[in-house]
């Protein structure tokens, strides 16, 4: 290597030179103008340090949240899917500490029936329902109504028959998972179609 090549590597050029002064002015003027706006304002620091009163003001105490109530049930259910069938029974008995979690679990799926064109009340039992009941227990098991728009694919084989009682009304519904009606009904109510210990 000779001498001139190795003076040449050794220095870097205008180029070199140009891009770290580059560098060091977009380094300073961050610092300068964006740096500063991340910092909490000092007026409220102040005001926190030295005035704990203010704090108290805008806390107020979380009032206390509504007691879910535990639901009360029977259910029989039998599910089919494909070669295999089972038979299993839920009691609730409005434990939320003794009873299986599949109770719990019909009582959250209850709650998300708001809304639910899949999980409507038809109109001749609208009448029976007593508006100081929780209207959930009477739309969880509803089929779907006649006239909702539904698509015709099948997402599965399963059938089950639910029987019994929920909440004080009496269930004798059939799911099955061929149109996104039924699919949605028997996503509502997996915690009873998929196998569980009731302990």
């Amino acid at each position: 290597m000779s001498h001139s090549h190795s003076d040449r590597r050794g220095r870097g050029g205008p180029g070199t030179a140009l891009l770290a002064g580059a560098c060091c002015l977009g380094a300073v003027t961050y610092a300068v103008f964006v740096g500063p706006s991340m910092l909490p304002p000092q007026d409220v620091e102040a005001a926190n340090a030295s005035s704990p009163e203010v704090l108290g003001s805008v806390i107020e105490p979380s009032a206390e949240e509504p007691e879910t109530r535990a639901p009360v049930g029977s259910l029989r259910v039998q599910v089919i899917d494909r070669h295999h069938a089972w038979v299993q029974t839920l009691e609730c008995e409005g434990d939320p500490e003794g009873d299986p979690q599949a109770c719990a679990a019909l009582a959250e799926a209850a709650e998300g029936t708001a809304g639910d064109p899949t999980a409507s009340v038809p109109p001749e039992d609208e009448e029976e329902i007593d508006p100081e009941d929780d209207p959930g227990a009477d739309t969880l098991f509803a089929e779907v109504r006649d006239g909702t728009v539904c698509t015709d694919k099948v997402y599965g084989p399963q059938q089950a028959v639910i029987e019994g009682t929920w909440e004080g009304r009496e269930i004798d519904t059939t799911l099955s998972r061929r149109g996104s009606c039924e699919e949605a009904r028997w996503q509502r109510l997996t915690s009873v179609t998929d196998r569980f210990e009731n302990e």
